[in-house]
């Protein structure tokens, strides 16, 4: 039976970790988020010119993602759930003022729209990790991937509360989202080696597939794809 699972979080939760696991212990494609380079410089490097035209390029490539999960026969993982585009991100525009009431409602009203056609998926996993550990992952990402993550070193700055805005708009969404859902403290898994290498193989790796197992088991039926098609 085909299932998607999806995962939220903020940067640095170890959302692609997840992905990976699951997708070489269940063959499940991988659909990661786009991210564009030039988009994010744009983004971090002024919030206030470019909140809007950053959501609507996150927001149509969430829905292309979610799309062709939908049309694929295969099970599929993903590292994004479609609501984080509103309820996260527009959601933290907006109360910086990065977004006007309009702005805000036109990306709600493509967001309505888009949904319609998209199943939710079997699962969503929330890795919840404090502010301290993903500026330390951030940080090892840098070095690890350079250029290709340059535009997150604001992030680290103390000044910066982005990270933590977006935690709080997370713990306020989490309990809402009424599909099935699974929230884990990052922390008590240990997934990765210093170097970014995964863990495939570690008793954590195992026992946390399983847990994530347990919980698929209890919607046996698989996500409904018996709506009609554009």
């Amino acid at each position: 039976m085909k299932k998607i699972i999806a995962v939220m979080g903020n940067i640095s939760a170890g959302k692609t970790t997840l992905c990976k696991l699951i997708e070489k212990r269940w063959n499940y494609d991988f659909y990661r988020e786009e991210v564009d380079e030039l988009v994010l410089n744009y983004y971090y490097g002024d919030r206030r010119e470019h909140a809007y035209n950053t959501q609507v390029f996150f927001l149509s490539s969430r829905f292309r993602n979610w799309w062709h999960m939908t049309i694929s026969p295969q099970s599929a993982i993903t590292d994004r759930i479609k609501e984080e585009d509103i309820y996260i991100f527009t959601e933290k525009n907006y109360r910086d003022q990065y977004l006007s009431k309009r702005e805000k409602m036109i990306l709600i009203h493509q967001y309505d729209a888009m949904k319609l056609k998209i199943p939710e998926p079997d699962l969503v996993i929330y890795p919840h990790t404090e502010v301290n550990e993903l500026k330390t992952r951030i940080e090892k990402r840098l070095i690890q991937e350079g250029k290709v993550r340059e535009a997150e070193r604001a992030l680290l700055s103390a000044q910066d509360t982005y990270l933590e805005d977006l935690n709080e708009l997370y713990e306020e969404f989490f309990p809402r989202y009424d599909g099935k859902k699974l929230r884990i403290e990052s922390s008590d898994w240990n997934l990765v080696e210093d170097d970014g290498t995964i863990r495939y193989d570690s008793e954590d790796a195992e026992q946390l597939l399983d847990l994530i197992e347990e919980e698929l088991e209890l919607t046996p039926e698989g996500t409904n794809f018996t709506f009609p098609m554009f």
